[in-house]
């Protein structure tokens, strides 16, 4: 089951989005995936989101639910 979460971002304001699941402050990237692609030869990434207006995002990542700690 995918994970969604809505997110506040304000104008000009850049943050980086987890992709993998392991990061420890989803929905955000803790950069967890560094260590992850050595250890499992992958090669996730963040996303990148930038907006121009104060808005809310909805994210929504299958990796969350598969990987995150109960």
């Amino acid at each position: 089951m995918d994970k969604s979460v809505i997110i506040k971002l304000k104008k000009n304001s850049r943050c980086s989005i987890c992709s993998c699941g392991f990061s420890k402050k989803l929905p955000y990237c803790d950069n967890s995936h560094r260590e992850a692609n050595s250890n499992n030869n992958t090669s996730y990434k963040s996303v990148k989101v930038y907006l121009l207006d104060d808005d809310e995002i909805k994210i929504t990542c299958s990796n969350w639910s598969e990987n995150e700690e109960s």
